[in-house]
C-alpha cells in the first residue's frame, strides 16, 4: 500500500492532479468492463459471478486467488469455467504448466463453495491473477449486492 501511495504521489507531482484523476478513471472503466455488475448470485453452496473479459489481450495465469470481505478463500473451494471452450476446472488445477487462459470476449463464471453469513447482502470480492508473462500480481476488486438464484 505504501508503494502505491508513493507511486501516486510521484505521478501527481510530475504530471499534476489531473493525471491521477485520468488514471483512476481508466482503472474504474477497466474494472467495470471486466466484472459483470449484478452477476453476484447466491447458490446452494455459496455464490457465483461472471467476468466479461473485454476485448483486451489474451491472458495466461498460473494462479488465481480470491478474497471475500478481506478473508482469503481456500483455492480448493473455487472453480472457473462456464463456456464450451473453457470447461469447469478447479482453481487448484491452475499452474504454470496448465495456466488459466482468458481470451478476449470469452465470458467466464467463477463459482465459490463458501457459505455466506446469515443476513449478508453485499460482498467485496478481490480476484488476484498471477500472470505468466508479467511478474506483478494483477487484481480486480468489486463490491456488489448478492442476488438469489431464482432472481428474487
Amino acid at each position: 500500500m505504501l508503494s502505491l501511495l508513493r507511486q501516486g504521489l510521484s505521478v501527481g507531482s510530475q504530471f499534476g492532479a489531473h493525471s491521477l484523476e485520468a488514471l483512476l478513471s481508466v482503472a474504474e472503466t477497466i474494472e467495470e468492463s471486466v466484472y459483470e455488475r449484478g452477476s453476484l448470485t447466491w447458490t446452494s453452496n455459496g455464490f457465483t459471478f461472471r467476468l466479461n473479459n473485454p476485448p483486451l489481450r489474451t491472458g495466461a495465469f498460473s494462479s488465481l486467488g480470491l478474497t471475500i470481505d478481506g478473508a482469503r478463500v481456500s483455492t480448493g473451494r473455487v472453480r472457473v469455467g462456464g463456456h464450451p471452450d473453457l470447461p469447469w476446472r478447479e482453481v487448484t488445477d491452475i499452474s504454470r504448466e496448465r495456466p488459466l487462459e482468458l481470451r478476449p470476449g470469452d465470458r467466464i463464471e467463477v463459482a465459490v463453495d463458501r457459505p455466506t453469513r446469515e443476513g449478508v447482502r453485499e460482498l467485496t470480492v478481490r480476484l488476484e491473477f498471477q500472470s505468466i508473462a508479467i511478474p506483478p500480481l494483477v487484481w480486480l476488486e468489486f463490491t456488489d449486492t448478492l442476488a438469489r438464484e431464482d432472481g428474487a
